[in-house]
Order: C-alpha cells, then sequence, then structure tokens
C-alpha cells in the first residue's frame, strides 16, 4: 500500500531545492492511505498559500512555493537579507510524485499557473 504525505515547509529556499538540511524547514506532514485524501489536503493548503502570499512557483506540479518580499530574515554568516519560502511537496512512498495527466486536470490545474522550469 502506497503511503501519501503532504508536507509543508518554510524556509529559505523554495522546496524544490533538497538540500542536505532540507527535512529542517519540515513545518508539518500529513499521512494518508488514500490519494484522494492526499490531493485533496494539498489542494487546501495550496489555497491557502495562494490567499496568503502574493508570488508563487511551481515544479513537477507538486512542489509548491509561496512567499512575500518582505518576510525576510537577517543572515549572520552571510550578513544579508535571506527571502522566507513557504513550500508544499507531494510524496508517495517518500518520493516526490509524479501526477498523472488526468489528475493534473481534475486536482492541480489551478496551480498550473504557477509553474516555472528548472534551469539546466
Amino acid at each position: 500500500m502506497t503511503e501519501w504525505t503532504v508536507i509543508k515547509t518554510k524556509g529559505e529556499y523554495e522546496p524544490w531545492w533538497f538540500f542536505e538540511d532540507w527535512e529542517e524547514t519540515v513545518l508539518d506532514r500529513f499521512c494518508f492511505e488514500e490519494k484522494e485524501e492526499a490531493f485533496r489536503k494539498y489542494q487546501i493548503l495550496a489555497e491557502d498559500l495562494i490567499q496568503n502570499y502574493p508570488h508563487h512557483a511551481l515544479k513537477k506540479q507538486v512542489l509548491f512555493a509561496a512567499w512575500n518580499e518582505e518576510e525576510i530574515e537577517y543572515c549572520e554568516d552571510c550578513e544579508d537579507d535571506i527571502q522566507t519560502f513557504h513550500g508544499l511537496i507531494l510524496m508517495a512512498d517518500g518520493i516526490v510524485y509524479a501526477p498523472q495527466p488526468e489528475e493534473i486536470n481534475v486536482w492541480f490545474s489551478e496551480l498550473a499557473a504557477f509553474e516555472t522550469k528548472l534551469a539546466d
């Protein structure tokens, strides 16, 4: 049986950058046995981020970032202000889920407007 997980993050980089310490940015994990329940939770959390933050980006249909340019923290080590990002990740058995085209149309179409491409 597949374990579905929706992960909510907050950190100094978008959720698609799985740096060594990325799990330190995790605020909450929501685990589900049913795919539709996970999709529903992801959708609810994404809608909340869209309403509360003016800037958004999406990678691979299920890696979503939202931010407000005024939400920054000073970094002592780099002596500069660092942007704070709020993120969502949808995983199936611990791996970023790749939704099927029909799932994208039903569950993730509202987020498609925020899709951005990773630099090569």
